[in-house]
């Protein structure tokens, strides 16, 4: 009789603020709040049977889920000192953290919301947390944000509110390509790799790890930069990465940082896919090139393709022509003189053979060390 009495009591008392010590639930128990009807729990809950919430959950204490929690149109909000949260089977609709701090200790699901306003959430090493069915996500600071990996459903672009345990570490992630979810952790640690000629250094300080399965792409990844004494100029900032630990770290991309190595942002282009990613110093060493500016169409083995001599000692380089309006006509990243080259052939807008004239090149090597001119297309 006592379980039905708080039932009735949470439907009936409309836009009544409702509060309990501790709440306990059986595999037949039945607790109904209803829309507008803010419920506080100032201890903990544990719940073995159904919690239906229109209303407004607050918790200041731990929640152990056993059985079904549906959040319905309700809000729940964790308001206490180091909660544990134990999400089990059930999905959450609207999730807001205003904690010191709250650990989570298994596979946590969000559909619509999640809001971020105080304390760090901290995954346990079996524990992930995902948004799902395109769930927002909001705040994000270095007072609130998610320590362990954090998974988003298919979306175009996100910005993930990731950190250690000690430090926030927010990831982006440009256009994004995959049909499953993927997702993004941070540490506060040096990563256990080699590297590769072109690089002199990387971090000791932090890295993070893109999850993904197989099929996924990403076009560019931007990492927070911190303090990073090992860099010696911005020029020499990269991305490095490595989908293997066994294999060195290689430059990913081409780099753009803004701020500075104190306080900044780096974005690396190309194809991100799932591996490790870490803030590395790069070897500015590298012979000069040399650009043969003629390309024709005549495929006799002299001027097939735009030549650019010594162009695969800079292995992360990005070649953009441009025609005599300024409008983008080529662009690619990784040209080798071989598979990757321009044969006088748009690859950008039109997608097809280009007017015989004059065309303006660029060639990024590596940090400030760019070469620009002119070629000849004979078509």
């Amino acid at each position: 009789m006592k379980r039905f009495s708080i039932i009735l009591l949470l439907i009936l008392m409309d836009l009544a603020a409702l509060n309990a010590q501790n709440l306990l639930t059986n595999d037949n128990s039945l607790v109904a709040i209803d829309a507008n009807v803010p419920f506080t729990i100032q201890g903990s809950v544990m719940n073995s049977g159904t919690i239906l919430n229109e209303g407004a959950l607050r918790l200041l204490g731990d929640w152990d889920n056993s059985g079904d929690y549906n959040s319905v149109s309700g809000t729940f909000s964790l308001l206490g000192e180091n909660q544990i949260f134990t999400p089990g089977d059930s999905e959450y609709a609207h999730l807001a953290i205003n904690s010191t701090g709250v650990a989570v200790t298994s596979g946590l699901v969000i559909t619509k919301s999640l809001e971020l306003i105080n304390g760090i959430v901290s995954l346990t090493p079996d524990a992930t947390l995902l948004l799902n069915n395109e769930a927002s996500i909001t705040g994000g600071n270095s007072s609130s944000y998610i320590d362990g990996a954090l998974f988003i459903s298919p979306r175009e672009s996100f910005d993930f509110p990731v950190g250690s345990e000690t430090e926030y570490l927010p990831v982006t992630l440009s256009s994004i390509e995959s049909e499953d979810s993927i997702g993004v952790q941070a540490f506060s640690s040096e990563i256990e790799s080699t590297i590769s000629s072109e690089l002199d250094s990387f971090s000791p300080n932090r890295h993070w790890v893109l999850m993904g399965n197989d099929g996924f792409s990403v076009e560019s990844i931007s990492l927070p930069i911190k303090n990073e004494t090992f860099i010696e100029t911005e020029d020499e900032a990269v991305v490095a990465f490595t989908a293997d630990l066994n294999d060195p770290l290689k430059i990913m991309g081409v780099p753009l940082v803004s701020g500075d190595l104190n306080e900044g942002i780096i974005t690396s282009s190309g194809r991100i896919i799932a591996g490790y990613y870490v803030l590395a110093d790069q070897s500015v060493g590298g012979p000069p090139i040399t650009v043969i500016n003629v390309v024709t169409s005549l495929q006799d083995g002299k001027h097939d393709f735009l030549r650019i001599e010594n162009i695969e000692f800079y292995e992360n380089n990005l070649v953009e022509i441009y025609d005599r309006q300024g409008v983008k006509v080529f662009k690619m990243t990784g040209y080798n003189n071989q598979d990757r080259v321009f044969r006088g052939k748009a690859n950008v807008g039109s997608r097809g053979m280009l007017e015989t004239g004059s065309y303006y090149f660029t060639i990024q090597l590596t940090g400030s060390k760019r070469e620009a001119g002119f070629v000849y297309v004979k078509n």
